[in-house]
């Protein structure tokens, strides 16, 4: 009897199993239905791809498919011309092939407005030659920066063309002409550099209309420092030159004005005696080696930001002025 019922006992569970198969069977439908979701959701994931590729465009020097930049070749041809004129660009500019300067932007080139050439910047690349006019065809450039290279003759008159040019520094180079007047009038220049080149000649004089900061030191400028500047400018770095004549009064009516380096000329005459609280800004007043005589002017003192004065190596004479000692200068050569 134990028999038939453990014989009864397994039939009767039988359903149960039956049941459990019904349930596999019953769930395949689901298991179709998630292929078929992971199957149509290849085609979407491949558009997302696609967009972010568009998004985030491919890195420097690598080829983006998604790139449509169409071709400049006036820049590409002016940019080919710049390097025939410089020496020692092997392996640096064998790049700069294509009429396509923006598309996966060729070495030191950047373009900030869709396919036009806004940046051009090459510093510290031991070329040498000179700075071809065929610059001045890249009419959109912003930034120009061939700075502490070895680079010989002049600043091209075809800058001029550049309206845009914000900044152009080619310091430490070996320039050696004078610089072209033009450069005075270049409408958006702000920021200009030629310090240490063996440059000759005199500053040009102009509006400089955009001007903010300049150096032209350590260079053979000769001739009287220019008594005309924007009245935003912020700093005038001329020293160690050969600029001679009077320092300019006027210098202290641009009261925007925080640097000013005029050491190591052959100046003469006395510091203005009316320089003082007119310079709002000033921080550092540099007039030493040079050939001043007379006395310091008391009304620095009266200069609210100024923290150095240098006016060692002239010939001045009479006492430091009171007001200037007990100023809080950082640095007061006075002899």
């Amino acid at each position: 009897p134990r028999v038939h019922e453990e014989e009864a006992s397994v039939v009767s569970g039988s359903p149960r199993v039956h049941e459990e198969e019904a349930s596999v069977v019953s769930s395949s439908p689901r298991v179709h239905e998630e292929e078929a979701s992971v199957v149509s959701m290849v085609p979407r994931l491949a558009l997302v791809m696609a967009c972010l590729c568009l998004v985030h465009p491919a890195a420097h020097g690598a080829v983006d498919l998604y790139d449509h930049t169409p071709p400049n070749p006036r820049d590409a041809t002016a940019l080919r011309q710049v390097r025939a004129a410089l020496v020692n660009t092997q392996g640096t500019l064998d790049g700069w092939e294509g009429g396509s300067p923006c598309f996966a932007p060729w070495v030191g080139v950047r373009c900030e407005r869709g396919n036009d050439v806004t940046h051009l910047e090459l510093p510290g690349r031991n070329f040498a030659g000179v700075l071809a006019a065929a610059v001045g065809d890249i009419v959109e450039l912003i930034v120009l920066d061939l700075s502490q290279n070895f680079i010989t003759g002049g600043l091209p008159g075809s800058l001029q063309n550049l309206t845009n040019l914000k900044t152009l520094n080619m310091a430490n180079n070996a320039l050696t002409k004078p610089l072209p007047k033009s450069i005075a009038s270049a409408p958006s220049l702000s920021r200009f550099s030629v310090a240490s080149n063996k440059i000759e000649g005199p500053i040009p004089v102009g509006d400089w209309p955009s001007l903010k900061n300049l150096d032209v030191s350590n260079n053979r400028l000769t001739g009287p420092i220019p008594n005309r500047w924007p009245a935003d400018v912020r700093t005038l770095i001329l020293h160690t030159n050969c600029l001679s004549g009077n320092i300019p009064g006027d210098l202290s009516k641009y009261a925007s004005l925080r640097t000013l380096k005029l050491q190591s000329n052959t100046l003469d005459g006395t510091i203005p005696q009316l320089w003082g609280k007119e310079f709002e800004e000033l921080l550092v007043l540099d007039v030493s080696r040079n050939l001043l005589f007379g006395e310091i002017p008391s009304a620095l003192a009266q200069a609210p930001k100024l923290k150095q004065l240098i006016v060692h190596n002239n010939q001045l004479t009479g006492e430091t002025p009171a007001g200037i000692l007990n100023k809080n200068l950082t640095l007061a050569f006075v002899r």
